[in-house]
């Protein structure tokens, strides 16, 4: 595949991922214009412990890729997994929350349920490589999000209109992909299937999260030390910070289903050259036009957010090839256990740093550990390419 075939690849599906990814962003900025530093936290909170949730559980997507996609079974075949395993998963989290004394668990709860399903055809997408899906299931809950919480925030300043605002999103999603998909849907169930699923699965459920918590122990080693404020304002920074991932998700949903082509190993290559020139110019940008950015954005009450965002900024261009990498290795060549053993070390390294750090530093310390650990991370999958993947 030529470059300019990538790139046009790439770029087919502009609007709604430029769509997608502006409202999400605008969804953090107008939560913090309307609810100040400590609603925002709260608002963040919700969404990192959902998707702390769904990190290991709609994972399993990578799992219906290589079942359609490099096993050849029909969508029909494992189309009710989607629904059997959400349930199955909603029940153990049903258990969990029963310990778990948090004041919007059973909303996380119902959210997880649509949400889980919708992911999960994500990898449905990737594996016949339908772009439009893999983008639908991507940026709409983004994008019908921002648009029911303007709706009621414009009524009503409250954090359960934000969080209600996320639910309506997810439901309408899912009833669309539903009637979408009704004639695939089978009442027996693949037990062939549904075992490969758990084996392949399982590394990179575990392996993402690792990697998530990877990107958010600091965030919640700051909920554990600090006030809901400072919380808000480092989610600030964290958003800033990884708005690469943006870039990062983009290249990936364009491409991943190109890495069962023979062309894979170049394809690879060449994103992450696409990814790098991307984020170099971001990085310019922020460096030059950053605290306007934030002071006009998000306010002056959360201009303290300006360094911190500039190092997750370094931190995630560094790490974002690693991830790049751990994909083609899940969905092409099925070690998923390497991503899994190197996000756990990842982790454990990150927070010890991240303890010690943010105890004397506050949000400076965290975006340190970051930058250590992403840096320490990148050049683990440097060896990883050359062993496993370049020759």
């Amino acid at each position: 595949m030529q470059y300019s075939s990538l790139i046009n690849r790439i770029f087919k599906s502009l609007f709604l991922k430029v769509l997608g990814s502006i409202c999400g962003f605008l969804t953090i900025v107008i939560t913090a214009k309307f609810l100040g530093p400590e609603g925002r936290g709260e608002i963040a909170l919700f969404v990192n412990i959902l998707t702390l949730i769904l990190s290991f559980t709609s994972t399993f997507y990578s799992s219906f890729s290589y079942l359609i996609g490099n096993l050849k079974y029909k969508i029909e075949d494992v189309f009710n997994l989607t629904i059997l395993t959400t349930l199955i998963f909603s029940i153990i989290l049903l258990i969990i929350f029963k310990f778990f004394h948090y004041q919007y668990a059973y909303f996380i709860l119902i959210a997880f349920v649509f949400a889980n399903v919708i992911n999960y055809m994500e990898g449905i997408g990737y594996a016949v490589d339908n772009l439009n899906l893999v983008n639908l299931v991507k940026n709409a809950p983004s994008i019908l999000t921002f648009t029911f919480m303007l709706m009621f925030l414009s009524f009503q300043k409250s954090v359960l209109l934000v969080i209600l605002s996320y639910l309506i999103s997810f439901i309408i999603l899912f009833l669309y992909i539903i009637l979408k998909f009704w004639k695939f849907l089978k009442l027996k169930i693949n037990l062939k299937a549904l075992k490969i699923f758990i084996k392949h699965g399982i590394f990179v459920a575990l392996s993402t999260t690792t990697t998530f918590l990877l990107y958010r122990i600091d965030f919640f080693l700051i909920e554990k030390f600090y006030s809901k404020d400072i919380l808000g304002i480092y989610s600030v920074s964290i958003s800033i910070g990884e708005i690469n991932f943006i870039f990062l998700s983009f290249i990936i949903a364009a491409v991943a289903g190109k890495f069962f082509s023979d062309e894979g190993k170049i394809i690879l290559k060449k994103s992450i050259f696409i990814l790098w020139s991307f984020q170099i110019l971001g990085i310019l940008f922020f460096l030059i036009f950053g605290k306007s950015f934030i002071n006009f954005l998000f306010s002056k009450k959360f201009e303290s957010s300006y360094l911190p965002s500039i190092i997750i900024l370094l931190s995630t261009a560094i790490y974002n090839p690693s991830s790049i990498i751990a994909v083609y290795i899940n969905i092409k060549i099925g070690k998923t256990y390497i991503p899994f053993i190197i996000s756990l070390t990842s982790l454990i390294v990150k927070s010890i740093l991240a303890f010690f750090l943010i105890k004397e530093f506050s949000i400076l310390g965290a975006s340190i550990s970051s930058l250590i650990t992403y840096t320490l991370t990148f050049f683990t999958y440097v060896f990883v390419y050359f062993k496993f993947i370049k020759n």
